[in-house]
């Protein structure tokens, strides 16, 4: 059965082997990395040469307590990613804001803590101390904005410098187990939309010229897995879908500023961001 998905983890199972010629794949408890060594790698499962770190967290449905060690250990998985002595981050929400299960992007930025702008005399007199240059931006989508999300964030780029940019958008998975159940974070970029085969320009570091991470949770899976029935080929997402994508957006984005913003504490960053 054909089956569209983002996640690295389900293009490795759908091989059925435990085994791959260019992959490797390790586990340590609620943490599953993928790395696709090799071209051939990357051809077996379909995925570009990189690392995937598939983390798997209790389900976000009646769930508002991220104080519950997650916030960290997301946040140590993203710092793995990162490349060494970054200087500045640009965070970049991509998706419809409209459409609640693709708007994971958009409500993932409202919760980083941009500080680009802040002057270091502001910082003093604030008593904020040292803050990590972070400056973050949602693209929309190109039915509104009539530019493609990559050319707007190469845009970006281009006039501010980052060292690094995380994009964060809402993913396709295989398995209904695994929605609002999955974080993926990647050190390879991303293709909007080709988990559900609408696909855009890569956002990565050979089209931006800086490292890219992405970051994404599940949230739609396609009918084929539910009906059994290969020609199924529409995408439905669960009716908790306001919730995931609302705890998963403060999860990503709490996470984030808690790996960037050593300087401040859990509490001090949960109160400036809400």
């Amino acid at each position: 059965m054909s089956n569209r998905t983002d996640l690295a983890l389900e293009s490795y199972e759908s091989k059925e082997t435990t085994r791959l010629d260019g992959v490797s794949v390790t586990e340590n408890d609620n943490l599953t990395t993928v790395e696709v060594l090799t071209q051939n790698g990357a051809n077996k499962i379909g995925k570009p040469v990189g690392k995937y770190q598939t983390l798997k967290v209790s389900s976000f449905v009646n769930d508002t307590d991220l104080l519950d060690g997650r916030l960290q250990e997301f946040a140590e998985v993203l710092s793995d990613l990162l490349p060494p002595n970054i200087k500045s981050v640009l965070a970049v929400g991509l998706g419809n804001k409209k459409i609640t299960a693709d708007s994971l992007g958009p409500a993932a930025s409202s919760f980083v803590l941009a500080t680009r702008h802040i002057i270091r005399e502001l910082k003093n007199d604030t008593g904020l101390g040292e803050l990590f240059p972070v400056s973050c931006i949602d693209t929309g989508v190109l039915a509104d904005t009539g530019i493609e999300s990559a050319e707007i964030i190469k845009g970006v780029v281009n006039q501010i410098k980052p060292s690094c940019v995380i994009v964060i958008d809402a993913l396709a998975s295989g398995s209904t187990e695994r929605l609002g159940t999955t974080v993926q974070l990647s050190d390879v970029g991303i293709s909007p939309g080709s988990g559900v085969g609408n696909h855009r320009y890569e956002i990565s570091e050979k089209t931006l010229g800086v490292p890219v991470i992405s970051i994404g949770i599940p949230t739609v899976v396609s009918t084929c897995v539910i009906s059994g029935r290969n020609e199924d080929c529409a995408f439905v997402t669960p009716r908790e879908i306001d919730e995931i994508c609302r705890q998963g957006a403060k999860l990503i984005g709490m996470g984030i500023n808690v790996c960037l913003q050593k300087n401040l504490s859990v509490n001090d960053l949960m109160a400036l961001v809400g």
